[in-house]
């Protein structure tokens, strides 16, 4: 279920329908890019603070996503909705070694509750108690995190379905490159072409760059 508030945007308003209606009508309407990010602020910020990696990544990056407004739009009953805060929704490997996700983290009140919130769900999570539950993707004010830190990628694609959940941003990096006095990760974002085009596909990328070289300011 939806927790964050949205507002329901007619087609005649929405800045894109002219390529909404062409892109929504597609097969496969889905596209993404692998950029190389320089995380080197960001690594060793975190590095000195003692803050998990995965954890702090997907803050950063969840709230770059949200300051680009077409990463924030989804289809609600059948209607356009933009929503005022996406929170993440990102996999973890069980103590059964076999992934889960965790659905229910909430950013509200800055970078600490956050990862204090993060780390109580991910302990109950983590035993594998849920492994045995049904799959549901019935919230779409979310966007879909995971990694894979034991190889570095070139190219990535997701699983979709023809469900409200396609419009649902996916995210994903690889292993962590050390290059002498630099850091790097290939990040992934796979988007809906009815709502994010490649400009701010791109204002995505750079933003989350932005953040990426002043963790300081972001994480707190």
């Amino acid at each position: 279920m939806n927790t964050n508030k949205y507002e329901i945007i007619p087609l005649e308003k929405l800045p894109g329908k002219k390529y909404f209606k062409w892109f929504n009508a597609y097969d496969i309407p889905n596209y993404g890019a692998l950029v190389e990010m320089d995380i080197t602020k960001f690594y060793h910020f975190i590095k000195e603070k003692g803050y998990p990696f995965y954890y702090s990544m997907i803050y950063l990056v969840n709230e770059a996503l949200n300051q680009i407004t077409e990463f924030r739009y989804r289809i609600v009953n059948g209607e356009i909705a933009l929503f005022e805060h996406i929170d993440p929704s990102f996999t973890i490997m069980t103590d059964r070694h076999l992934y889960d996700n965790v659905n229910d983290v909430k950013i509200r009140s800055g970078f600490a509750k956050y990862l204090e919130d993060t780390q109580r769900i991910v302990a109950q999570i983590k035993t594998g108690k849920n492994l045995d539950d049904e799959c549901f993707d019935d919230c779409v004010d979310q966007f879909y995190f995971t990694c894979v830190p034991w190889i570095s990628v070139k190219m990535m694609t997701h699983p979709m379905d023809k469900n409200p959940s396609i419009y649902v941003p996916r995210v994903a990096w690889d292993k962590i490159v050390f290059n002498g006095d630099k850091v790097t990760i290939n990040l992934n974002i796979v988007v809906h072409h009815a709502f994010v085009d490649g400009y701010p596909c791109a204002m995505a990328f750079l933003k989350v760059q932005d953040y990426l070289n002043k963790p300081d300011e972001i994480l707190k």
